[in-house]
């Protein structure tokens, strides 16, 4: 099985990205609303989705909608991650 290692981010996603961790004051409360993080017992834990269709529908949708093809993880926290590292190399 071939394994992507980069994903086809365009500019105009990368964008988006970045003002959304404007508008969420954060990366790490951006992870928090896309459910990339969660608390338990009081310590931030990077959150797993055994659903992975399920995650998509709800989280890959407008601009992102075209890399649901590229989305195979059960920890959406790798994903956006790499979204970051690339805004970051922009």
């Amino acid at each position: 099985m071939l394994i992507k290692k980069h994903y086809p981010f365009t500019l105009a996603q990368l964008k988006y990205f970045e003002d959304e961790i404007k508008e969420a004051e954060g990366i790490e409360n951006l992870m928090f609303r896309k459910e990339a993080l969660k608390i338990v017992k009081n310590m931030t834990m990077i959150a797993k989705h055994k659903d992975i269709e399920g995650y998509k529908e709800k989280y890959l949708t407008g601009i992102y909608e075209p890399l649901r093809p590229y989305y195979k993880t059960e920890v959406p926290y790798v994903f956006w991650n790499k979204l970051r590292e690339k805004l970051k190399r922009k």
